[in-house]
């Protein structure tokens, strides 16, 4: 923590969004001025909201339209999740590799959120998923080139924490939400990004927060697989479905072997919007 005391990786325009939405009586003109008043965050925030995460039925073709379909608070959530993982652009491959995951993991998240009736919890599932491995991104650039060995290894999902805590004491997601709740991103995104290793510790917080937890587990492992090319005959689907996570979510075999065309389709498609 003390490495990273300090870092803000929000652009001053993102930094003025949160001043404005922080607002009771906040206006929407503003919100648009301000998120116009930087082309790239524009037309980042345009391809997201015309992306399937956000299950357009009609193109989005302004800045005041994704206000609308996005909701000024959650866009505002939403350009400060960019920005963060936008700070480490220049990690490598490694770091390329982890923002390609966290993006995925972030659509197929707010995909499950809405296929299993969940969907107030999809605007904070997707940003925490988005967030949810940034903690890798902060010790890969420390320098240590132990942990961007360890990082880049093609590890099954849920295991990397267990040899950082091994090694370090201590895990990325643990490191990931303290950063985050410093630089000052809304509960309960630091704390779903801090317990995704810690489920049991989850269910005890809120509902939105093991739910979100749930979801963030199952999408991380469904994005893995995704990246490994398995299909609906692998029997790592029901397996997934049965798991505990998979269980709470509202999951079965059937249901996720039904969604998995589209659950691919969504994380293809965020590949290129986030990078």
């Amino acid at each position: 923590m003390a490495a990273f005391e300090g870092i803000r990786p929000f652009p001053a325009v993102v930094q003025e969004l949160v001043d404005c939405v922080s607002q009771p009586d906040f206006k929407l003109d503003r919100v648009r001025e301000l998120i116009e008043a930087d082309p790239a965050l524009a037309a980042r925030i345009m391809r997201a909201a015309n992306s399937a995460a956000y299950r357009p039925y009609e193109p989005c073709n302004s800045v005041s339209k994704a206000i609308m379909r996005i909701g000024a608070t959650n866009i505002c959530d939403l350009a400060m999740a960019m920005s963060a993982i936008n700070f480490f652009k220049d990690l490598g491959g490694v770091g390329q590799k982890i923002r390609d995951h966290s993006a995925g993991t972030a659509a197929v998240a707010r995909e499950l959120a809405f296929r299993l009736g969940r969907g107030t919890a999809s605007a904070k599932v997707f940003l925490a998923s988005l967030l949810h491995d940034i903690g890798k991104l902060l010790l890969i650039q420390t320098g240590d080139a132990a942990y961007a060995a360890l990082a880049g290894e093609n590890l099954a999902p849920n295991t990397v924490h267990l040899k950082e805590q091994a090694q370090w004491g201590y895990d990325h997601a643990i490191l990931g939400g303290q950063v985050l709740l410093s630089w000052k991103l809304p509960e309960p995104i630091p704390q779903i990004v801090a317990l995704h290793h810690q489920s049991k510790v989850a269910q005890r917080k809120s509902v939105l927060v093991g739910l979100s937890v749930d979801l963030l587990r199952v999408a991380d492992h469904v994005d893995w697989l995704l990246e490994q090319h398995h299909d609906t005959d692998s029997p790592h689907l029901r397996k997934l479905a049965e798991s505990p996570d998979g269980t709470r979510a509202g999951l079965s075999d059937a249901t996720l072997k039904e969604f998995w065309d589209d659950l691919r389709t969504v994380r293809q498609e965020a590949l290129s919007v986030f990078r």
